[in-house]
């Protein structure tokens, strides 16, 4: 019962982020929005490392990882994802961030952390193709509407890849320091460095048009995703075979698509059904070839 409880909490996290992100991002300066859900969910990330009596020294030689991890996490991640959102539509996002692991892996070929073998490029050709449907359906999207849905997908692709590179750079960090230690100070150090882009956008920050799903929206990103998802995927790692997890967190791109059509009325076209289908399999498959090298758990 606990163990469908995590998964349930992850699909369910995972899913509604991009639909908790449209809804507020309408509501809220998506550049304050960023520092209002990172800076409380620094303070809460503080509180607990505090309470557990952690202790803020790093080695010198770690200061520009962690400044590196810092940049990554806050002020580039979240000015790509939250603008991305704005301009394209949830279950766009839904379906791109669905690409994260595959990235981790390119980015960790690239830094030499992992080896390539020609049993992955089938994977990465397939969500290559169904990423070149998602975009089509964009470029039609924005030639009828005249809107800027392409330019909100490119945005949420240097999303995904400023994450996978910051779950990829912190697992050194992670090995040495502990998650929890890692990630208050990376957070920290985000929020810090977000204080001037958060000044910048005072003028644009107002709470007259928000409304209930935006505060919704906000409390999903900010307590369910920012800080509690930090800490049930750091136990969910620990006690479920990484095979149940991947699988079943699989559906997240699937609910988000369904209830992006149900809650924001968003129009699902063949197009992007046929790049979502073909992406989410190409992910699954990267993911299974994978287990299979490591045997399916993450110690």
């Amino acid at each position: 019962m606990k163990k469908l409880a995590i998964i349930i909490f992850l699909i369910f996290t995972t899913s509604f982020t991009p639909i908790a992100a449209k809804f507020t991002v309408a509501e809220i300066s998506p550049l304050s929005l960023a520092f209002l859900r990172f800076g409380i969910a620094a303070i809460l990330f503080n509180i607990i490392f505090l309470f557990k009596k952690g202790s803020y020294k790093i080695d010198r030689s770690d200061i520009i990882m962690f400044l590196i991890l810092g940049a990554l996490v806050i002020p580039i991640n979240q000015f790509f994802f939250l603008e991305g959102i704005k301009l394209s539509l949830a279950s766009h996002s839904g379906v791109t961030y669905a690409c994260t692991p595959l990235f981790a892996y390119v980015i960790s070929i690239a830094m030499n952390h992992e080896k390539f073998t020609i049993k992955r490029l089938i994977p990465i050709l397939l969500t290559i193709a169904g990423i070149f449907f998602v975009f089509y359906d964009s470029i039609m999207k924005t030639k009828v509407a005249d809107s800027n849905v392409l330019l909100g997908d490119i945005l949420l692709v240097f999303a995904v890849l400023s994450w996978a590179a910051y779950i990829t750079l912190n697992r050194d960090c992670i090995k040495k320091y502990g998650a929890l230690k890692t990630s208050t100070i990376a957070f920290t150090i985000g929020i810090i460095m977000y204080i001037p882009i958060f000044i910048f956008d005072m003028k644009n920050l107002t709470f007259e048009n928000l409304t209930l799903p935006g505060i919704l929206g906000f409390i999903h990103l900010t307590f369910f995703v920012a800080f509690a998802g930090y800490f049930v995927f750091t136990y969910a790692i620990r006690y479920i075979k990484i095979t149940e997890l991947t699988t079943s967190t699989n559906l997240a791109p699937v609910v988000a698509i369904v209830f992006s059509w149900i809650l924001l009325k968003e129009e699902i076209t063949y197009f992007f059904i046929v790049g979502a289908t073909i992406t989410i399999l190409g992910v699954f498959l990267s993911q299974y070839q994978n287990q299979q090298q490591t045997g399916g758990v993450i110690n």
